[in-house]
Formats: structure tokens, sequence, C-alpha cells
């Protein structure tokens, strides 16, 4: 099952400045500048070496984007639980690490729908949830948990009654969360997608947020990448073709596919163990 498919933390923006020394700021700098520019490789290599909280909060970013975009099958999947590594790895370092805590919620997400297993995203929203409950006003968490919404409930029925998710509940989350003062442009391109997959209704509408915002410039590699597959999007809506728009909106999804070319039968590579109280695998 889809369970998430949300990749806006990606972008770095952190709420504080660490308090690290200047030889390992200038380090972390050049590899921030290595994200922004697109060296997502060279970037999770610099950021690892680091060997703390923030380096491998920003190893564990890029790793997504690696995985997320530029990799398919196993590849994709290692890349996927090497993020979850880097990420377990800040937060063992700095328990309360805010984007390190919110980019292996989704991590977690992506690896329930390469299982098929509902303890991992269950876990996926109660780590979102909780991080809201610590920012309650940070645009990332909440439409990180718009996301969660909006990829469950494309599952159908069952799966809406039994995670409890809504496409109702994203829209009003994402909403919500394009109104607080740390809106990132990705967070637009995200809820154009998810406006994209609606009525017809909801297409006319992400043609509106897109001539909102489409000319605003990127500011690295991934609003790039983001932005080119939104206008993508629009290019199929305007054309009001149904396959060109499918095509569209599966390219702008990260981990496309995983449940099928990531299953464990096609890969034979073992489940990233869930670690949360109270959970099962």
């Amino acid at each position: 099952m889809k369970y998430f498919a949300f990749i806006l933390v990606l972008i770095w923006s952190p709420l504080t400045q660490p308090a690290l020394s200047s030889d390992t700021l200038n380090q972390l700098a050049q590899a921030q500048l290595n994200y922004a520019a697109g060296k997502f490789n060279q970037a999770r290599i610099d950021a690892r070496q680091l060997e703390t909280a923030e380096g491998y909060a920003l190893a564990c970013q890029a790793g997504l984007v690696i995985g997320g975009f530029q990799e398919r099958g196993a590849a994709a999947v290692a890349s996927l639980h090497e993020a979850l590594q880097d990420c377990r790895l800040a937060l063992e370092l700095e328990p309360t690490h805010y984007r390190a805590g919110l980019s292996h919620a989704i991590a977690l997400g992506f690896e329930g729908q390469r299982l098929r297993r509902t303890a991992y995203a269950r876990a996926s929203k109660q780590n979102i949830e909780a991080l809201i409950k610590q920012y309650p006003n940070n645009a990332l968490a909440t439409g990180a948990l718009g996301g969660w919404h909006a990829a469950v409930s494309l599952e159908g029925m069952f799966a809406r009654a039994f995670l409890g998710a809504s496409r109702a509940k994203a829209k009003a989350l994402y909403s919500e969360a394009l109104k607080l003062p740390d809106a990132e442009l990705p967070l637009c391109f995200e809820y154009i997608r998810f406006l994209a997959s609606g009525s017809r209704q909801e297409r006319t509408e992400a043609l509106k947020v897109l001539a909102q915002v489409g000319g605003k410039p990127p500011k690295g590699a991934l609003e790039k990448l983001l932005k080119d597959k939104s206008l993508q999007i629009r290019n199929a809506i305007e054309l009001d073709d149904k396959k060109m728009l499918e095509r569209a909106l599966e390219e702008a999804t990260p981990f496309n596919g995983i449940d099928v070319w990531g299953s464990l039968k096609k890969t034979g590579i073992r489940a990233f163990p869930l670690e949360i109280k109270g959970s099962e695998q």
C-alpha cells in the first residue's frame, strides 16, 4: 500500500543554528552547499563524516532524495535503509532533533509501503503527531501529516477505515500548513500534486496554486526538481490527458512503485527494524 508519499522535509531548513565548532560548521556548510547544488551523493558522504546529529540528519535527507528520485529497485531500498540508519544515528546523539525525527517518520512510512505493513504506517503517523505537539505551528510537520492522510486515502475504503485517514483531513492539513509562516515552496508543490490526483474541480484548483507559485525561483536543486515535475502535471491537466497526468503524478511521487519493485519477494532485502514502543513488526 502506498502509505506515504511525502518528501517536503528534505528541504534544508533548520529551526535553529547548531552549536558546533568553527571547523565542523565549515564542513557542514560545504555539505549543505553540495545538497543545494544537487550533489546529493557527495553531500551524504560529507555529512556522515561529521559524525554529528546535524550531519547524520543531512545524510538522511540526501539518502531519501537519492532513493526517492534517482534510483529504483534494490538500490532505492538500500538508500532508504541507509537514510533510516542515518536518522537514527542523529537521534541517538540528539533525541529531540527535529528534522531527523521528521525525516525518520517519513522514511518509516516508505518502508511500510514496501513491506505492506500497517505497523510502520501507524508508527510514521504517531511520530509526526508527536512532533506537531512539540512544534504546533510548524508547516513541515503539519504538511507531513497531510501527506500521510493523502497517501493512505488513495488506498480505498479498507485502508481509510483501518488507519483512520481521509482525503478531507489531508486537504484541511495542507491548507493549514500553507498558512503558517514557515511554509516553503515545496509544500505548495506537494499540495499541487495532491489536488491533481483528485476531482476535476481540484485539478482546476491545482492550476491556480501553480499559477501563484510557479514564477518563484527555486532555491536549490531539489526545489527545481519538484517545480519541473509540477509543470509536467500542469501540462497534463491543461491538455485534459488522463494518461499523461497519471505518468506525471508517478514521476512526481518519491519512491514511486516501491511496494512493487521493492518487495521482499523480489529483492530479498529484510525489513528495517521498527523501533517504537508498543508497536509490533
